[in-house]
């Protein structure tokens, strides 16, 4: 990989990279948008559709890069056509593929998907890109210590074997994948991993068995964070059990803002906004700073080919 500054230490914000023949589509439909809201993706183990997005949008989609409002500093080049031109694309799944991707966890399954749309761009864009290091802005989580209750303030995990459970998947589709666990459908049902609850506004993260690394992940989705890659500072290497609170951003015109199943008006006054919440509920705090991030280079891009 090229490297545009000095690359000392670890390289943040890595992008999905296919370690293998990436899968594909069994059929895909791309057209000019006919406008709307842009809808980052709703996706089964059947379909893929997106809605009124740039063709950067889809690029970002395809390598896990965060969504931002404004130019993602992340994906550098291409004409100008790129974040102009807005698309429907509408991609099946070949039912055999479908089936093998129903029993994935759900992480593995996106990652699954966005393998594909990396094929969807290689093939109907003539997408060509390689990869480079730069030093970007980026979030550190830290341990908040100012104050009277300075530190953090994290329950050890209830099960002993929760530490490593919230693990990137590797991106390869097996051959015999194991039967994905159920979905839990409320905060009680999870002995696991992360669940966000909606209320309009308000959200709710119940965090079983998490290590930090893991909750910066989700941070990183937020659209809170601008983009930003999330790292973790803590130097805590423990599995945790926490509840957080706060008070979304209203939806940015990308469409960053998460959306859920799990959603409902909310009764309840406005709560703190991430970052306070955060500090005062788990004793940990974002700050600005800047790392070397990895970063997507575009090579070639053509309008895409008709259906």
């Amino acid at each position: 990989m090229a490297c545009l500054a000095v690359c000392a230490g670890p390289l943040y914000g890595q992008i999905l990279h296919a370690t293998a023949p990436a899968p594909s589509f069994e059929v895909a439909t791309i057209k000019p948008s006919s406008g709307g809201n842009a809808i980052p993706s709703i996706s089964t183990p059947a379909e893929s559709r997106t809605t009124n997005v740039s063709a950067r949008n889809l690029i970002e989609q395809a390598y896990r890069i965060p969504w931002t409002s404004s130019l993602n500093e992340r994906v550098i080049g291409g004409p100008g056509w790129i974040d102009t031109i807005r698309y429907d694309v509408d991609a099946r799944i070949d039912p055999a593929l479908a089936g093998a991707l129903q029993k994935m966890p759900n992480e593995q399954r996106k990652d699954q998907t966005s393998l594909m749309m990396q094929s969807l761009l290689a093939d109907r864009f003539k997408l060509k890109v390689h990869f480079e290091s730069r030093v970007l802005p980026i979030y550190a989580l830290a341990v908040a210590k100012s104050g009277p209750k300075g530190g953090p303030r994290l329950a050890p995990a209830s099960e002993p074997s929760a530490a490593g459970a919230d693990q990137p998947h590797q991106p390869s589709l097996p051959a015999n994948p194991e039967p994905a666990k159920p979905q839990p459908a409320a905060p009680d049902d999870l002995r696991k991993g992360i669940f966000v609850l909606y209320r309009g506004q308000q959200a709710e993260m119940t965090a079983r068995g998490v290590t930090l690394d893991g909750l910066v992940h989700w941070l990183a989705g937020y659209s809170e964070i601008g983009g930003r890659t999330v790292v973790n500072q803590t130097g805590l290497s423990g599995a945790y059990d926490f509840t957080l609170r706060w008070t979304r951003e209203p939806l940015t015109a990308a469409g960053q803002q998460d959306d859920s199943p799990n959603s409902a008006a909310s009764p309840e006054p406005p709560g703190p906004a991430m970052f306070t919440a955060l500090q005062e509920q788990l004793g940990l705090r974002l700050q600005s700073t800047k790392g070397p991030v990895e970063v997507l280079v575009i090579d070639h891009i053509e309008k895409p080919s008709e259906n």
